[in-house]
């Protein structure tokens, strides 16, 4: 479930839910979204009314208050009644066609861009490749620190790379190939290529099949077993290690 995660987990899951709507973290916000106004659909009918879209807005805001990303409403609203005048507003923006009630497809639409807002608000997310408020002595500063188990920084690396992961495991079975296996580490090598602390892969290799090549010798290191397949744990171990080779080096 969406609610079993640690503040870290929450924040690296929102980020790719939020900027990659491909993703599997998209897919869980989506049905977490559908799981709420499932409920808030007393009558069966597809449709929430307003007398049941206060209930609907609760629980979807449960989830971001449980890491402290939003306020508890009655620090938002002073009295009972602005908190029904501000609620029957927004259902009204969402009814735009005024048939007294919303729609599966205009909720997820409200509560996804609504979180699109509130992402801006998070901690700068220093592994996406696309993060340009992120300057190069901030990454290398956070590399150093995410490196070291001890430290806050060390779980969201973790979170990332698991992730990661469970994108390349199109199947769901806990392992992947070699092929996802090159696109993982194209993935996590956005970043680092973004602050130029990393050489592009056109730089690396002559031609795909030079790359794929490079990538085959070093996932047969990695599988122990020989099954075509390598774990979590295999992952994690590649990454953490060369990450810390780099975080030495710089």
């Amino acid at each position: 479930m969406v609610f079993e995660k640690s503040r870290e987990e929450f924040v690296v899951w929102i980020r790719m839910a939020i900027n990659d709507h491909r993703s599997g973290a998209y897919d869980e916000l989506y049905g977490f979204l559908c799981q709420c106004f499932v409920r808030a659909d007393v009558k069966r009918c597809g449709k929430v009314d307003l007398n049941h879209f206060d209930a609907l807005i609760e629980e979807a805001a449960e989830l971001p208050r449980r890491y402290g990303y939003a306020p508890k409403s009655e620090a938002m609203y002073p009295s009972e009644g602005l908190r029904t005048a501000a609620r029957a507003k927004q259902f009204l923006d969402m009814d735009t066609d005024n048939t007294g009630y919303i729609t599966l497809s205009q909720w997820i639409k409200f509560a996804v861009n609504h979180i699109v807002g509130k992402v801006t608000t998070l901690p700068k997310d220093y592994l996406a490749g696309s993060s340009a408020d992120v300057s190069k002595g901030e990454f290398i500063s956070f590399i150093k620190r995410a490196v070291d188990p001890k430290n806050p920084e060390y779980k969201e690396l973790y979170f990332f790379l698991l992730r990661t992961f469970q994108a390349g495991d199109k199947e769901g079975k806990g392992v992947v190939g070699p092929h996802d296996f090159d696109k993982m580490i194209e993935v996590a090598a956005e970043a680092p290529r973004r602050h130029g602390l990393a050489p592009k892969t056109s730089v690396m290799f002559k031609n795909d099949s030079e790359r794929i090549a490079n990538r085959m010798e070093t996932f047969s290191k990695l599988d122990k077993t020989g099954a075509g397949k390598i774990s979590f744990d295999n992952w994690l171990s590649y990454a953490l290690e060369h990450i810390n080779g780099k975080a030495k080096s710089i």
